[in-house]
């Protein structure tokens, strides 16, 4: 179910989505949704909200706070929850989800899901356990940490 509203929501525009799942195209939601792809990054509420402000200089965080959670119950953003941190949000890109995330600086980075293999095929098969939605948080440290021996 999940992937059939991502493949919706790239079929139609925003708009038509919106009023397909039964809410209204407001300007807010076309901001903070606009934020999210022209950045392609993990965002926090904090962030999210300084790039919305550039177009919008009157959003309040409240309503990136709702709007977020419509987002999420639509299957338009994922969050990531990482330890310590504020929640990450970015836009639904697809079904599957991996992150790095270095231990030292704390950067976030996409995993490339194809160094998974069929991993996600085969724990629907063995487990039979269906629509899976598979999110992986590797830690380690990133190359400029790594090399940055001092603090080993």
């Amino acid at each position: 179910m999940r992937e059939d509203r991502l493949t919706a929501m790239n079929q139609l525009d925003a708009e038509q989505f919106f009023h397909l799942h039964g809410y209204r195209s407001t300007p807010q939601r076309h901001f903070i949704l606009k934020a999210l792809e022209q950045e392609q990054t993990h965002l926090t509420i904090e962030q999210l909200l300084e790039c919305v402000r550039e177009y919008c200089p009157q959003m309040t965080l409240s309503t990136i706070y709702r709007t977020l959670d419509l987002f999420l119950r639509l299957g338009m953003v994922r969050v990531t929850h990482v330890s310590g941190q504020q929640p990450y949000y970015e836009r639904v890109r697809g079904p599957a989800h991996h992150h790095l995330l270095c231990r030292r600086c704390h950067s976030l980075s996409h995993l490339d899901e194809t160094l998974l293999g069929d991993l996600h095929e085969r724990l629907e098969k063995e487990s039979s356990f269906h629509d899976l939605t598979l999110e992986l948080l590797v830690t380690g440290y990133c190359e400029t940490c790594w090399d940055n021996d001092h603090w080993r």
